[in-house]
């Protein structure tokens, strides 16, 4: 992925248009420079808690 995330934004929905991808949980650098932004891939999470998207 693309995406820049900074302070505050762990927890924040990763997505693609209508397709949830992920949830954000951190990264280093800051937008402006560069760094690296982690997630939590939404199939992982959704099974862990036996839960399903609608």
């Amino acid at each position: 992925t693309n995406v820049c995330a900074e302070p505050g934004d762990s927890g924040g929905a990763l997505y693609d248009g209508t397709k949830a991808l992920g949830i954000t949980s951190g990264g280093s650098g800051n937008c402006s420079v560069g760094g690296t932004t982690f997630y939590q891939p939404v199939p992982e999470a959704l099974t862990k808690y036996k839960v399903t998207l609608s």
